[in-house]
């Protein structure tokens, strides 16, 4: 992560999330931002032209075995 924050890349994580699972701002790398919420961070950068993209996981309907 450390050489992608270099090139530029940001990487930000909810605070309320960090707090719900016990980590204090300190416990993150210094490259790493702790915003007060994901929910308005992921708002905020998509009124700025941002998009947020969802990986889909496709259910496995075929077992390995029907497939050899």
């Amino acid at each position: 992560m450390r050489y992608y924050a270099d090139l530029g890349v940001s990487f930000k994580v909810c605070g309320q999330a960090a707090e719900d699972y016990g980590y204090a701002v300190q416990d993150f790398q210094d490259f790493i931002e702790v915003v007060p919420n994901a929910i308005t961070e992921l708002a905020h950068w998509q009124q700025q032209g941002y998009a947020l993209i969802v990986p889909q996981i496709l259910e496995k309907r075929t077992d390995i075995e029907a497939i050899r």
